[in-house]
């Protein structure tokens, strides 16, 4: 069953690949029939990837989020899930081309980093982390896509601050499209978010973990909060639009890069996906 479940993920990073080299083609060639046929391919992948993850937990007995490998799969799967919502709510066809090398790369660390199911230990055979881990999946899932269309954005508008209009402004999404993308990825994402660090407050309290208050992970993913609710509200008294907004959108999406990449696996003493 694991070798099906490790087949099913390669199968998954292959048509991830030729997604995102029909949404390259597409957006060159402009051809409207590259993004529906991109899309496609894109979902087919996600199937396979989600099987793989069923087979995955069932093999190992657990939710599977122990370790890089499986954290790093279950990552890049909750991303492909919340873009291919959004792609299908708003037709923004670009921003396939920031999604599937995130996907990718989060994929060739989980490759890479590739270990056997593991048993959970103590700490981990929690209800309470299962829902945490589910949570924030979504919410980062969210929030990247959000961080891909404000990093859309800036480009954009900078072309056109330069009076370089070209070619490529042509195939991109509207300013206007773009910020209502980042807005409503926020502000879905936040929710989730917020469920997802009080679960893991209750989860502290409950294992009694000794200054979880000022780890480094907690302090950082406040930030992060913090800066996310600024942009929301921002947005919503009309304070902020646009640049500010997407300028936001990246340092969150940088905040969680960092929290993800530096603070769990090297800076916090307690947050470990580890069994």
């Amino acid at each position: 069953m694991e070798l099906a479940s490790v087949i099913l993920v390669w199968l998954a990073y292959l048509l991830y690949a030729a997604a995102f080299a029909v949404f390259l083609i597409g957006f060159v060639t402009q051809r409207p029939w590259t993004n529906a046929l991109g899309r496609w391919v894109a979902a087919a992948a996600l199937a396979a990837q989600a099987v793989g993850l069923v087979l995955r937990g069932v093999e190992a007995g657990h939710f599977p989020f122990a370790g890089l490998y499986e954290s790093m799969v279950l990552l890049s799967c909750a991303i492909a899930l919340v873009w291919s919502v959004a792609e299908s709510l708003t037709r923004l066809k670009a921003i396939g081309l920031y999604v599937m090398p995130v996907v990718l790369v989060l994929l060739t660390v989980a490759l890479v980093e590739y270990n056997p199911p593991v048993g959970l230990g103590p700490v981990l055979r929690s209800d309470i982390v299962v829902v945490h881990v589910t949570v924030m999946l979504v919410a980062i899932g969210c929030l990247y896509v959000a961080g891909g269309a404000a990093i859309i954005y800036l480009i954009e508008e900078a072309l056109l601050r330069r009076r370089r209009p070209g070619g490529v402004l042509g195939r991109l999404p509207s300013l206007a499209a773009l910020e209502r993308l980042v807005y409503r990825a926020t502000l879905l994402g936040v929710p989730f978010l917020t469920m997802g660090m009080a679960a893991g407050v209750i989860r502290a309290e409950t294992f009694r973990v000794p200054g979880w208050a000022t780890d480094p992970m907690v302090l950082l993913s406040v930030a992060a909060w913090a800066v996310y609710l600024a942009l929301i509200a921002g947005r919503v008294r009309r304070e902020w639009t646009g640049r500010a907004v997407s300028w936001l959108a990246v340092t969150g999406l940088v905040l969680l890069l960092v929290i993800r990449f530096a603070a769990v696996p090297y800076l916090s003493a307690f947050h470990t996906y580890g069994a």
